[in-house]
């Protein structure tokens, strides 16, 4: 065990300068061009120069209101799916009024959030039955469904773009001679070529679009702040930001090319600034930071002896306010060896802790227990280090090497007792290492039995010789466990799973191991990834393929749905600050370069906005 401190800070973006005034509000009414209020749409407003973007919704009148403004040069736009984005700029001085109504968008396809496209493909038939799922749960591991689906291919272009996609892994490596193609997409190929052209060719199609409703309640008195992330100077682009950050949905889904990939989990430190992981090749940034009030960005490297970054992935605060998360070797070879590090945002200082031999190295997902612990998964199972005396306890996966392939652990999680959690994501078990007594117990996952029963016949058989299953395209029947969350909560009693492919939360006792198995509103088109728990049992989700997140109340089985502002978000982290009796929710945009907070205003906030406006 050792630790390095070569670390250096760079600041990528200099602190914006507030004006002194910062009470000014903005506020309006929301209508259609025959004059009827429009309930949630989303409103969001950005100063010139700033960073920051600020979203709000309308209410069931009709009308938004910010909370309290800095005086300036705003670009204001409202939007709401199946209408064009209205536009305005405003000088905002003392309270303002802005009034928007919006005209009918006739292309509001590329509009749409993943959800939506998956909900719209056909299944009249068995066989477009079982096409739609395969889509799902083959084609929407690495990517929201919306990027691919806003466009229109014959079947010779989807084809194409098939044969791309099982030659390609996760992170655009192309599999080479050495790897056989993903025999799932290989074993569907020509079929699903057929059922995208019916669905999203260049004639007549076969989607039906059936549009949920906008935000209410709840969902409607949230307020986001989204703070861009500057451009790796790396990549020498001409820009300092990504152009198409998502935020105008009438151009579509992002790509991620070109700078926008690199943010991948996120925390807000005990103060409110954020801190988020850089998960993509760089020379100059491990970890960013992301100052709350201005936005202003500095990125913080852990040195690699070949000039490069190290890289990580895994991000967790722990109760005294430190910031820990996983290293690893940057992009050639030489690098240091895999590690966790402890970072301290008030002197953005870091150490390294290196596990001995033979333990395995760290891998990517981390959490923290009640007692201060920090648990971190392995390539074959999980790591528990004490900070106090710098000290690591290996738990090992109890099946991991099998017939029909390794497994890949990803999520982890800690219990109120102190017990650590970790995945498979590949074979849908659940693995828990009991500290006190150093032992590991393991639970399988129930598969999706409909989708069992929905085999042909010569599906049983390609599955049957199908050995080794990408985690990213698993079998139709797998739940698809991504990441966990433990209710710490002293009384806690759960641990919960994000099933991404089976559109559901399992749920365990962590006395008993009993698994519930909790669907989303929407299990075929949600997809849930990691789990945060509040201090009132709340679960909180994040639908990484759908532009929205989830909360779940335990206490009377109830989902509400929060729409994010921006396309292409890809959030694949969720975290949680409370403090003063107030939650943020910290969310990363994988896609696009950005990273959100959500709070919800009560209706006493909003009623008390309103009076302010009335006067």
């Amino acid at each position: 065990m050792k630790y390095l401190s070569t670390v250096s800070a760079v600041a990528l973006f200099a602190s914006f300068a507030l004006p002194a005034q910062a009470d000014s509000l903005l506020s309006g009414t929301v209508k259609n061009k025959d004059g009827a209020a429009m309930a949630g749409v989303t409103v969001s407003a950005k100063m010139d120069g700033s960073p920051i973007t600020t979203t709000v919704f309308t209410d069931q009148t009709g009308r938004y209101y910010f909370p309290d403004m800095t005086d300036g040069k705003y670009r204001v736009w409202a939007q709401a799916i199946a209408y064009d984005t209205g536009k305005s700029d405003v000088a905002l001085n003392g309270a303002k009024s802005q009034d928007f109504t919006l005209q009918s968008f006739a292309d509001f396809v590329k509009q749409l959030p993943g959800d939506e496209f998956l909900a719209a493909l056909p299944e009249a038939t068995a066989d477009d039955a079982r096409m739609k799922t395969f889509i799902r749960k083959t084609c929407t591991g690495c990517h929201t469904a919306a990027y691919p689906l806003q466009h229109k291919f014959d079947e010779a272009g989807w084809n194409s773009i098939l044969e791309a996609m099982k030659r390609f892994n996760v992170l655009g490596v192309h599999r080479g001679d050495h790897e056989p193609p993903n025999a799932s997409i290989a074993g569907h190929q020509e079929e699903l070529s057929r059922y995208l052209a019916r669905a999203r060719g260049p004639g007549d199609s076969s989607m039906n679009y059936n549009l949920r409703t906008r935000p209410t309640g709840e969902a409607a008195r949230a307020v986001f702040k989204e703070y861009d992330v500057p451009l790796d100077p790396d990549l020498k682009l001409p820009g300092t930001y990504f152009t198409n950050d998502g935020s105008d949905w009438t151009k579509g889904t992002p790509s991620g090319m070109f700078g926008g990939y690199g943010v991948h989990d996120a925390e807000a430190d005990l103060d409110g600034n954020i801190w988020f992981t850089h998960s993509w090749p760089s020379r100059t940034i491990t970890v960013g930071r992301i100052d709350a009030k201005t936005g202003a960005f500095k990125a913080i490297k852990v040195d690699e002896p070949n000039g490069f970054a190290s890289q990580t992935h895994g991000i967790v605060r722990d109760q005294k306010g430190f910031i820990w998360f996983n290293t690893r070797p940057g992009s050639s070879p030489g690098g240091n060896p895999t590690g966790l590090a402890k970072l301290d945002p008030k002197t953005e200082q870091v150490k390294v802790y290196t596990p001995p031999k033979p333990m395995s190295g760290t891998a990517g997902t981390l959490d923290v227990d009640p007692k201060g612990f920090i648990w971190v998964t392995t390539p074959d199972g999980v790591l528990r280090f004490d900070p106090e005396k710098e000290a690591f306890l290996e738990f090992k996966s109890l099946t991991y090497k099998t017939e029909k392939g390794v497994g890949t652990v990803y999520g982890t999680a800690a219990d109120s007792a102190g017990n650590g959690w970790w995945l498979d994501m590949k074979f849908d078990r659940v693995m828990r290492g009991d500290p006190v007594n150093g032992q590991t117990g393991e639970i399988q996952l129930p598969p999706v039995q409909a989708e069992m029963d929905r085999l042909t016949a010569d599906e049983k058989a390609l599955y049957a010789k199908y050995v080794v299953p990408d985690f990213n395209t698993p079998y139709p029947w797998a739940q698809g466990a991504r990441r966990m969350g433990g209710d710490k909560n002293p009384d806690g009693e759960f641990v919960y799973v994000g099933n991404s492919f089976g559109g559901n939360l399992a749920r365990i006792n962590i006395k008993s191991n009993k698994v519930d198995l909790i669907p989303l509103p929407n299990p075929a088109t949600q997809q849930p990834y990691q789990i945060a728990i509040d201090k009132r049992h709340q679960v909180w989700t994040n639908l990484w393929s759908t532009d929205a997140i989830a909360k779940y109340d335990p206490a009377n089985s109830q989902w509400t749905l929060f729409d994010l502002p921006s396309r292409g978000t890809e959030t694949r982290h969720i975290s949680l600050l409370e403090k003063d009796g107030k939650i943020q929710v910290v969310l990363p945009y994988s896609r696009t370069r950005r990273v959100a907070v959500m709070t919800v205003r009560s209706e006493d906030d909003m009623k008390a906005l309103a009076a302010r406006v009335a006067r």
